[in-house]
């Protein structure tokens, strides 16, 4: 009687026709895990390597539009380039080639009134937009995407700069994470003209600070006839401070740096 009681317990709990199914084990559970640990393990760089390499050629992307709106720049302003502000200064600095927009200072006009003075706010002009910002300010290159390396995870992302992309002044400097060589060579002084074609460099993947160096072994290079190349170039990063120059031997040192890259035959 117990066991025809027993059996009819088990009757109850699972229906008649099914198998019987055991549940996974501490020990299986375990081995499962770290099977899947290990594919983990050996998946992710390689689809690190696979983005990474997607990034590339969106960047090369990016600066061969940059190129082609140089171009249409230098068309209209005789084979010129935009003008940089850093390298018209009494000591160019090259890290700011990078700059596309200076803060806006405030602007106070003043006006009489009898013995006193008046603040009178007045619109100026904006001159603000720098290098390669004259590019978006003239409309000849007007998504600030293009701007951006998708493998920069510095300071500088489109994400953290969005914001500053307003045509009205700002008070905040904006870069963007291409190396630019501005409207002329900082040593010569003579300018730097599009009619040098191939010969001339025109942009490069970041170089202000080693997080502006977004791909770490190389870089991407534009050139004055509009073509983009890849240079493996892992010992420039070595080279690179964490922090832009503050100091005078600083920044000419880096300025030889700069110089080294964007006029190899000088």
């Amino acid at each position: 009687m117990t066991r025809a009681i027993r059996t009819s317990s088990l009757s109850q709990q699972r229906p008649v026709g099914l198998p019987f199914r055991r549940g996974f084990s501490l020990l299986e559970l375990i081995v499962v895990m770290s099977i899947t640990s290990l594919l983990a393990g050996l998946l992710l760089p390689a689809l690190s390597s696979v983005r990474e390499n997607a990034n590339r050629v969106k960047c090369g992307s990016n600066q061969k539009q940059l190129g082609q709106a140089l171009i249409m720049y230098g068309g209209s302003h005789g084979e010129r380039l935009p003008n940089a502000s850093a390298l018209d200064e009494f000591e160019p600095n090259s890290a700011e080639l990078s700059k596309l927009r200076n803060a806006k200072p405030a602007q106070v006009n003043y006006a009489a009134s009898g013995n006193q003075r008046i603040h009178v706010p007045k619109p100026l002009p904006d001159t603000s937009w720098d290098g390669l910002g004259h590019l978006f300010r003239w409309h000849y290159c007007g998504v600030p995407e293009i701007f951006y390396c998708p493998s920069h995870e510095g300071e500088h992302t489109l994400d953290k700069c969005e914001d500053m992309w307003d045509l009205e002044p700002s008070n905040k400097v904006l870069y963007g994470n291409y190396q630019y060589v501005g409207h002329k060579n900082w040593r010569t002084g003579s300018l730097n003209s599009l009619l040098r074609a191939e010969k001339l460099i025109l942009v490069t993947d970041g170089l202000r600070t080693k997080s502006d160096y977004s791909h770490g072994v190389g870089y991407n290079e534009l050139r004055g006839d509009g073509s983009v190349a890849w240079r493996d170039d892992p010992e420039i990063r070595t080279r690179l401070a964490a922090l832009p120059p503050t100091d005078i031997d600083g920044l000419r040192s880096f300025n030889d740096l700069i110089y080294e890259l964007f006029f190899p035959e000088d």
